[in-house]
């Protein structure tokens, strides 16, 4: 009876650990680790912000568009400001444009606002138009 008590206990330890353990993993896994993010976008609290989001929220911004006229670089919407490409590995080339530009990392933060807020795409997407379309040309970025 005590030796089943004991590999009870020990099961319970292993599977508490065990548990533990993930959930630490978890923690710290979550959103994006500063070591993936280009080097300059650390040195911004506000830069870092953006990039992080643009990462974790790629589908919806990408009906967002940018008006720092990086349209003349290829750029479809604000999300290729941050991000070249999102490999189907899971890894993520970035696009070094949006760390010195206040209009790309301002609109992603805007948008991030807007909709945590529980405002829609189309809205956050009028907002930015009224805002910021005052600074160039916007890139031909379709509507949600």
């Amino acid at each position: 009876m005590r030796k089943n008590k004991n590999l009870y206990l020990t099961i319970i330890v292993v599977l508490l650990i065990s548990g533990l353990l993930g959930f630490s993993y978890y923690l710290n896994n979550k959103g994006v680790e500063a070591s993936n993010l280009p080097k300059d976008a650390l040195k911004d609290p506000e830069v870092r912000e953006a990039y992080e989001y643009v990462v974790e929220n790629p589908e919806f911004l990408d009906y967002i568009p940018c008006y720092c006229n990086c349209y003349s670089l290829g750029h479809k919407n604000i999300k290729n400001c941050f991000v070249s490409e999102f490999k189907s590995n899971g890894n993520v080339v970035f696009d070094h444009h949006a760390v010195d530009c206040a209009i790309c990392y301002h609109t992603v933060l805007d948008s991030k606002k807007l909709f945590q807020q529980g405002k829609s795409v189309q809205t956050i997407r009028d907002f930015i138009d009224n805002k910021y379309s005052r600074y160039g040309m916007g890139t031909s970025t379709p509507k949600p």
